[in-house]
């Protein structure tokens, strides 16, 4: 009776084991279900067609070539002006994607950029940047295809740069790759991470002590362009709900700056003698006017191409927060020395 016993145990306690082994694969099961579902309930698809006339208003600088003047509406999609070489390119998107909630693209139907001359609008070429990334990375996945960079390197060529993931594991940086592709000559180029083109030192040529000087405007640090009579840009950058002045470095010695119309000078003679047209153009007081100004110019000469004529620029209030200081106390602030002094780069 014990060995029929023992035998029974055995079978009844394999039994228990196999049943909490399904039971745990069968939950398994479900939640990876659940997860699928919730992961497909929640990927989303974006989509960017960007248009040339989707520039109301384009002006080159009558003074100095390597500045620009463009006017988009407020609605336009952000980033758009970023895809503007000044005096020779702009570049039109034409992407769709979807991603997950953890904004990681899963697959990219198409990713294309027409390349057309800037001051015509004439179509030069389109590049198929998908077909290009499936052709030489197949097992990669182009990531952000909005989202491009432009590089000129040391020659003078233009390129466009994207990041490419691994398809299996996206969150492995060590497997992501850099495409390039020369919008000229047409060359495919994949780069290690990392692994950069040689880029061209400045687009203008030209060497300025004061090259960086303008950070003060970048997220208005010290309150300089509130104390000048505008509002800072502090917007969802992604809604396009501008209400100030946005000053970023584009590169090559070139700031881009971006506000709404309503914030151009009645009379400037500095700034119209380089852009005649933009006093007179007339649109919206909330179309976005975006500026390309070359020569690495310095936080003072762009405050004053905005200021009406007669106004000295301001200090009044600004104060550079400890967290920014090279001793990690508040200092007001009265002039660009004192910021150059006391900031910590």
């Amino acid at each position: 009776m014990k060995k029929v016993w023992n035998r029974k145990g055995l079978l009844i306690t394999g039994a228990v084991i196999i049943f909490i082994l399904l039971v745990i694969f069968i939950g398994r099961v479900i939640v990876q279900q659940r997860e699928a579902e919730r992961r497909r309930a929640n990927t989303k698809t974006f989509v960017r067609d960007d248009r040339y006339d989707e520039m109301l208003y384009l002006e080159a600088g009558a003074v100095n070539k390597d500045n620009l003047a463009v006017v988009t509406a407020d609605d336009t999609v952000p980033g758009y002006t970023n895809l503007i070489v000044p005096e020779r390119y702009v570049f039109l998107a034409d992407c769709e994607y979807k991603y997950n909630d953890e904004e990681r693209i899963v697959e990219v139907e198409r990713a294309k950029y027409t390349v057309c001359d800037l001051m015509t609008g004439a179509p030069i070429k389109t590049i198929d940047v998908k077909e290009i990334a499936d052709r030489l990375e197949p097992d990669k996945v182009i990531r952000y295809p909005e989202m491009v960079d432009i590089i000129i390197e040391e020659g003078g060529h233009v390129y466009l740069g994207f990041s490419l993931m691994n398809k299996k594991d996206l969150g492995d940086k060590t497997q992501w790759r850099q495409l390039y592709v020369n919008i000229e000559t047409g060359e495919e180029l994949v780069r290690m991470r990392g692994d950069n083109l040689k880029l061209a030192e400045t687009l203008t040529g030209e060497e300025s002590a004061g090259k960086y000087s303008y950070g003060v405007l970048y997220d208005d640090r010290i309150g300089l362009i509130k104390a000048n009579g505008f509002e800072p840009y502090y917007s969802e950058r992604y809604t396009r709900e501008i209400v100030g002045i946005d000053v970023r470095d584009w590169g090559y010695d070139v700031v881009r700056i971006e506000m709404p119309k309503k914030y151009l000078p009645e009379s400037n003679e500095t700034l119209y003698k380089e852009f005649p047209g933009l006093k007179n153009y007339g649109g919206s007081e909330e179309d976005i006017v975006t500026f390309y100004i070359g020569g690495a110019p310095t936080a003072e000469e762009i405050l004053k191409l905005f200021l009406e004529d007669g106004e000295e620029i301001s200090f009044e209030g600004c104060v550079l927060p400890a967290k920014l200081s090279i001793d990690e106390q508040d200092h007001e602030i009265r002039s660009f020395d004192e910021y150059e002094q006391w900031y910590k780069y």
